[in-house]
């Protein structure tokens, strides 16, 4: 009968095993190395893509801004502060052209969103990439700046309630041919040609508008203030940008 002889494997030492595993040990190692210094990068490189965006953001509310608040100044606040010196010694016959042309100034509004832009944040928060911003100092401040973006909104929601009641109450004493003559073709407001008067001069009706446009005026000076102050950190902003990434609008 033939007998079958195995051949001889010799046996590897401990300390080849040991040098096979280190080896395994050290390549899957350098892979997580690799894909991670990648990762960071392309982590890097979106960081300054956001930043750079996000810096062109606040650039256009710098120029915009100011714009909103020559508006609320003068359709709002100017407006405000005028109607209780037009009112004053008031009557059915006397001229009230700058009456009209007051209040058709006051119940207008610019909404805020039409002065900001706020296209990178929704873009990095839609993405959930907001953890890129890696100094903390700006992440920090750009969530306060757009949270104070909103609030400044709502206060504008809270004004449109004022001039809602506003509104109701203006044919009290206004004259509505004499209203709708205060705005021209192109609804600007003007003072029109013909000479306009006041519906009703009594006291008690005079009195109600000149209540809620004392609210409105103030509110819109609430609003004024906030955004200056959006302003003011929109600022701070740029400069930490400028100084931590070296972006500017050269």
């Amino acid at each position: 009968m033939e007998v079958h002889h195995h051949p001889h494997v010799e046996k590897k030492s401990f300390k080849e095993y040991l040098l096979e595993g280190l080896m395994i040990f050290l390549a899957v190692s350098m892979g997580f190395a690799a894909e991670s210094l990648r990762e960071s990068l392309v982590n890097k490189e979106r960081e300054h893509i956001y930043m750079e965006s996000f810096y062109k953001d606040l650039s256009n509310d710098q120029t915009d801004l100011p714009k909103l608040i020559s508006n609320i100044v003068l359709q709002q606040i100017v407006p405000a502060k005028s109607l209780p010196r037009l009112f004053h010694n008031s009557t059915t016959n006397t001229k009230a052209d700058s009456i009209y042309y007051s209040f058709r100034k006051l119940i207008r509004q610019q909404g805020l969103r039409g002065f900001v832009t706020d296209r990178t944040m929704e873009q990095i928060k839609n993405a959930g990439e907001m953890r890129l911003i890696t100094n903390k100092e700006i992440s920090d401040s750009l969530i306060d700046y757009y949270k104070d973006i909103v609030y400044t909104e709502y206060l504008q929601q809270s004004l449109l309630g004022y001039k809602a009641k506003l509104w109701d109450n203006l044919p009290l004493v206004l004259k509505s041919e004499d209203y709708s003559r205060s705005v021209d073709s192109l609804n600007s407001v003007y003072i029109a040609p013909e000479h306009s008067y006041l519906l009703n001069a009594d006291p008690l009706n005079v009195n109600r508008l000149l209540i809620q446009v004392e609210e409105i005026g103030a509110l819109s000076l609430s609003i004024k203030k906030s955004i200056e102050k959006l302003l003011r950190k929109n600022s701070r902003i740029k400069k930490l940008i400028e100084d931590h990434y070296h972006i500017s609008n050269e």
